[in-house]
């Protein structure tokens, strides 16, 4: 599998499908999108114009998301199962509601608590300050193999690299990607 952030909260995950996950982007993803999945409504994580680019087949989100921005999709509901995309429960901050994805890749959006899955590879994860102790329980109870920091400006990078001593002193592998860096995980 592939995968690529793209800016802010953006993620574009490549292996039998071609998902993209909160688009808006600051670097392009590549074409031929086919599923858009959006955590919820937050402008930080939706752009209404950069998603009808896309033009990609199929759009998954919580209905407070697809209302608000008038949009035709799938309503997304923890428990459910699209492509092989389960869709689990998010906490993200004063959202209306929200979701996490999960294939492979774990992308909670804004949250600082994660659903429970077992098998996690990597994880998408914010990098708030506040939450780092949040961050570090929950990555213990998870133990992915890999975690990428998220939903970060370029100004703010050293809410990521924060994140990543502490869990590298913890022993897990924490990677910063510059954005639109691809990596095989």
């Amino acid at each position: 599998m592939k995968v690529r952030w793209l800016g802010n909260s953006c993620v574009e995950i490549i292996n039998e499908k071609h998902i993209l996950i909160d688009p808006n982007y600051i670097v392009e993803p590549y074409d031929n999108v086919e599923i858009v999945l959006v955590t919820h409504e937050h402008s930080d994580h939706f752009d209404k114009e950069k998603f009808e680019r896309l033009n990609a087949k199929k759009l998954i989100a919580p209905r407070a998301t697809l209302e608000e921005f008038n949009l035709k999709g799938i309503e997304a509901k923890p428990g459910m199962e699209i492509d092989d995309v389960k869709v689990l429960e998010s906490w993200c901050w004063k959202a209306k509601e929200s979701c996490s994805y999960y294939k492979g890749a774990l992308h909670a959006g804004d949250s600082a608590k994660f659903p429970d899955v077992e098998g996690v590879r990597v994880v998408f994860t914010a990098c708030f300050p506040d939450f780092y102790n949040d961050y570090l329980n929950e990555f213990k109870r998870l133990k992915p193999e890999l975690i990428v920091p998220i939903h970060y400006s370029l100004e703010k990078i050293e809410n990521a690299r924060g994140l990543k001593m502490l869990l590298e002193k913890e022993g897990f592998d924490c990677k910063i990607l510059d954005i639109g860096e691809e990596i095989e995980v």
